[in-house]
């Protein structure tokens, strides 16, 4: 009982010293968009109340809803991928083995932007698609192409994710599987991956969130994503407050990636906690 109630007692004060953390950089950062706003008074005319006119706001939740598709829809295809690349690298059959583990490296060695530009500029110019109608929504092949580089990318990193989760399972539950007649499939699926999806689940928060400011580069090959909405509203030949488009810009991202940041965080202790309470109650 009093091992329980420290492990609870020891999440509440790394819950405390979270939002502690927390309140004293969003503090710092307030002070430091301050100093900027302020150093820059003298030598720049802010338009705030032209860059948060309705038109321009509407501009920007457009690129949002395009973000959290590329996001949502990367994110999918990197866990099922990532799932396949761990099951993969941890095979009974070397060449299954030797190709995940050439995957990982590679992907994991090269930036995102350079996968993104091979994906749409490489293998765009030798698979043709076409731009197709779903729920009312036209996808382009540029935003397919994104998906495509951000799901396989992110892969790389979920599958090493997964594969230490799934490392984590006691050998002797496998082997207590085994001998019940399970076969390689049917104890990954009942018995080792239920176990492991809580011990990943918070880094594949993190892996997630790392996905999502990694969209913001797809700009780049065409994606009318959140950053090509602010680059679009920022021309400074047509306007010129694009100081004010930028700043509104990293306040959508903070918009997102801040609860995923707490979501993963409360994962993580609480998860954590769970684990504790078990080992208490089977020592």
């Amino acid at each position: 009982m009093d091992r329980t109630s420290t492990d609870w007692s020891r999440q509440a004060r790394s819950a405390f010293w979270f939002v502690l953390r927390l309140g004293i950089s969003g503090i710092l950062l307030l002070g430091a968009v301050f100093l900027i706003f302020w150093g820059l008074g003298s030598h720049y005319t802010f338009h705030w109340a032209e860059a948060l006119q309705f038109d321009y706001l509407m501009t920007f939740f457009i690129g949002l809803k395009v973000t959290l598709q590329l996001s949502v829809l990367g994110a999918i295809l990197a866990i099922l991928l990532g799932i396949f690349v761990a099951l993969a690298r941890l095979s009974p059959w070397g060449s299954m083995r030797d190709f995940a583990g050439v995957y990982v490296h590679t992907f994991r060695n090269l930036p995102f932007l350079v996968v993104a530009l091979l994906f749409y500029y490489g293998l765009g110019k030798a698979i043709s698609l076409h731009s197709f109608q779903f729920a009312g929504q036209t996808f382009r092949p540029e935003f397919i192409w994104g998906v495509l580089a951000l799901g396989v990318y992110e892969s790389s990193y979920l599958g090493e994710t997964f594969r230490a989760g799934i490392q984590s399972v006691h050998k002797e539950q496998v082997e207590a599987a085994r001998s019940l007649g399970m076969n390689y499939v049917q104890v990954m699926r009942y018995v080792v991956l239920p176990q492991a999806f809580r011990v990943i689940l918070p880094p594949m928060t993190s892996t997630l969130i790392a996905l999502v400011k990694e969209s913001s580069l797809l700009f780049l090959i065409g994606v009318q994503e959140l950053t090509n909405a602010a680059r679009q509203l920022a021309i400074p030949t047509r306007r010129p407050y694009y100081f004010e488009f930028y700043t509104i810009l990293a306040c959508f991202y903070l918009a997102i990636v801040v609860p995923l940041s707490i979501l993963s965080h409360w994962l993580e202790g609480r998860l954590g906690a769970s684990r504790a309470l078990k080992e208490a109650a089977h020592p």
